[in-house]
């Protein structure tokens, strides 16, 4: 039982890629009060994340293998 619980932690905090990668949305955390804020919340914060990534893919051919990001 004792490692059926371990193997469970593991995976679930340890290991798991989604959570590693949510770490990096803090701005996901933010609270809002009305429908309104969260919203434009969410369309800007999905608007900086693809722009980002369009960047980053824009510049990927000139960026050495040395300094990309681990996860």
């Amino acid at each position: 039982m004792k490692r059926l619980w371990k193997l469970f932690t593991k995976g679930l905090i340890v290991e798991n890629p989604l959570l590693m990668l949510m770490i990096g949305l803090c701005s996901a955390v933010a609270v809002t009060t009305s429908i309104a804020n969260a919203i434009g919340m969410g369309g800007a914060m999905i608007f900086v994340i693809v722009f980002a990534e369009v960047v980053i893919s824009l510049f990927r051919k000139l960026i050495p293998n040395d300094v990309r990001i681990p996860i």
